[in-house]
């Protein structure tokens, strides 16, 4: 695997031969619970600064609505941990954050330049609608100047109840349609994009926005959590194939 800390982590290796894996792989476990290994085995030498751990305690608290020392020992026994597991399960968030501080930059600006496509910010109009002739008559009516996407949303568009305006944004295209993905892509800025069949809808937009993507530092922060999380799961991946490959 790659290197993508600017420190060594050794190789992973556990004794999976404990009947308790039986279990795990009978409850569909077994994953989730070598993760747990592996997240622990790269933090283990990560230090949380005590007042940093007891701010993220406090909103814990307040999260779960924990008031005083008897509502919390409830939880502590609903949930079958003590007070150390409780605190190491909240600095994990705050370990990891600090362990991405360590990837190396190169692996992050390339991580965001595969990345940058899914991370521009659209603001489009946008008007779904079942019908085809529906569709071109509004198409036909905005092309001409004689109506608007705000008036064409509210009056057809079937998602004018969580896009009363018909805009839709400013948002990144992960979960969008492919198809809406490459006309957003492929299309200028102010260009009445013609009606389009999705599915059974048929869909008219238009481009009003694109923000590109830059690696400022959020967006460095996100792509160094994404690469933490990305070598979590090719260590997940590689101790189950190793171990558990001729059950």
């Amino acid at each position: 695997m790659d290197k993508i800390f600017n420190f060594a982590i050794q190789d992973l290796d556990y004794d999976f031969s404990s009947p308790s894996f039986d279990q795990l792989r009978k409850g569909n476990l077994l994953r989730i619970y070598i993760k747990e290994l592996v997240v622990n085995e790269i933090t283990k030498n990560i230090s949380i600064e005590k007042k940093q751990l007891e701010n993220a305690k406090s909103n814990f608290y307040k999260e779960k609505n924990i008031k005083d020392s008897s509502q919390l020992n409830e939880f502590l026994l609903f949930n079958g941990i003590n007070e150390k597991d409780l605190d190491y399960q909240i600095s994990l968030p705050l370990k990891i954050e600090k362990l991405s501080k360590n990837v190396l930059e190169v692996k992050i600006e390339n991580h965001f330049l595969k990345r940058k496509d899914e991370l521009d910010l659209y603001k489009y109009n946008a008007i779904r609608v079942k019908d085809s002739d529906l569709a071109h008559e509004i198409y036909f009516q905005l092309e001409n100047g004689e109506s608007d996407f705000f008036e064409l949303s509210r009056k057809y568009s079937l998602d004018k109840k969580i896009f009363p305006e018909g805009i839709v944004g400013p948002k990144n295209s992960v979960g969008l349609h492919p198809v809406i993905r490459e006309k957003l892509r492929n299309y200028g800025i102010g260009n009445l994009i013609k009606p389009f069949q999705i599915d059974n809808w048929w869909l008219i937009i238009k481009l009003l926005e694109k923000r590109e993507a830059s690696l400022d530092q959020n967006t460095s922060k996100q792509m160094a959590l994404e690469l933490c999380e990305i070598f979590v799961h090719d260590k997940v991946n590689e101790l189950i194939k190793n171990n558990f490959r001729n059950l």
